[in-house]
């Protein structure tokens, strides 16, 4: 039996985009072992697969943050007997520690770091890539054929039931449910939050929706500013769901509008209308894959991708006024 090891990257969206090489080695690999090893903050992507076997927890920063720990991982790795590693994730530790557990194919991009670490180095695709094609390219060159790409998100029953439960009372007394993500990893991927104020006064007032902001606990004062700015109701949800909770809330939505940040692909994963407000980041290497996606952004002059985190004026999405969302929104609402 095949023992197969995926080393996955640390972010939200990220982690989706690489949830369907699992299906396609298991189709390729009927009896295998599959596990995937990656940190904590991304655990329940993978969790409920049914094409995972296993999902081991890497967490330099914390929990394997010193030599001796990393020693006992790497003991904890070798006992499991992987025979073959993909490494998404480009770090020279986590390759290091894969060699040192003696797993015997080690394929990765090519990279001076990683040279004498790989023992089947894959050149890079030329040209922008989406993020998503990117990490698929390193399982298609090594024969994987990936025919579904949509990425997949699992979320138990029970946990389903629960969350439809606590939104009973909300979803009888409005027209439907609209979710709104303000928060984004850096401040410049985020449209103004009196913007987003403005934008969820109107679809209160012209649709009779119910506004759920959602984000973690770190992001509630964030949204209690946007929320402070409106003159409708709206509810706050920010670090009051697991992920599977909040994948379980999002498919109980109408509309989920976002900045370029994870819960949109989370959302996108679970075939909920998805809006996706882009600045400074480009759509076609990071946006989002799903069947119900739609980008809105602001073409302007600047070279976007930009990662200038000094940008004093921050165009790209000031510049991306309310109408212009709303309007995108407006007709989603009223053709599903």
């Amino acid at each position: 039996m095949e023992r197969i090891l995926i080393v996955g990257v640390n972010w939200l969206g990220d982690s989706l985009l690489t949830t369907p090489v699992f299906k396609a080695l298991k189709k390729k690999f009927p009896d295998s072992y599959l596990g995937v090893m990656v940190v904590e903050r991304v655990r329940e992507v993978f969790e409920g697969n049914p094409y995972i076997d296993e999902v081991i927890i890497f967490d330099e920063g914390g929990q394997q943050k010193d030599f001796f720990a990393k020693l006992k991982f790497i003991q904890l790795l070798r006992k499991k007997k992987f025979d073959t590693v993909f490494l998404i994730h480009r770090s020279f530790t986590r390759a290091f520690i894969c060699f040192l557990a003696g797993i015997d194919l080690r394929i990765g991009y090519r990279r001076v770091k990683n040279y004498f670490i790989l023992n089947k180095r894959i050149k890079p695709p030329k040209g922008l890539v989406h993020r998503q094609d990117l990490y698929l390219y390193l399982f298609e060159k090594s024969g994987i054929v990936i025919e579904d790409r949509l990425p997949i998100f699992f979320i138990p029953e029970d946990v389903r039931i629960k969350v439809n439960k606590d939104l009973e009372l909300l979803k009888k007394e409005q027209a439907f449910l609209i979710g709104i993500n303000p928060s984004a990893n850096w401040e410049l991927k985020r449209w103004p939050g009196s913007y987003f104020a403005n934008l969820a006064d109107c679809l209160v007032r012209d649709f009779n929706s119910a506004i759920i902001f959602i984000g973690t606990e770190a992001q509630r004062p964030l949204i209690e500013e946007v929320r402070a700015m409106m003159s409708q109701n709206s509810f706050n949800y920010s670090g009051k769901t697991s992920l599977k909770e909040l994948g379980a809330l999002i498919q109980n939505l109408r509309l989920f509008i976002s900045n370029d940040s994870g819960p949109a692909h989370l959302a996108a994963s679970l075939e909920v209308n998805t809006l996706v407000i882009f600045g400074p980041t480009s759509a076609e290497a990071t946006a989002p894959r799903g069947r119900a996606v739609k980008v809105v952004k602001k073409n302007v002059d600047c070279q976007i991708p930009c990662y200038r985190l000094d940008c004093q004026d921050n165009t790209c999405l000031k510049d991306l006024n309310v109408d212009q969302v709303y309007a995108q929104a407006k007709n989603i609402l009223n053709n599903g």
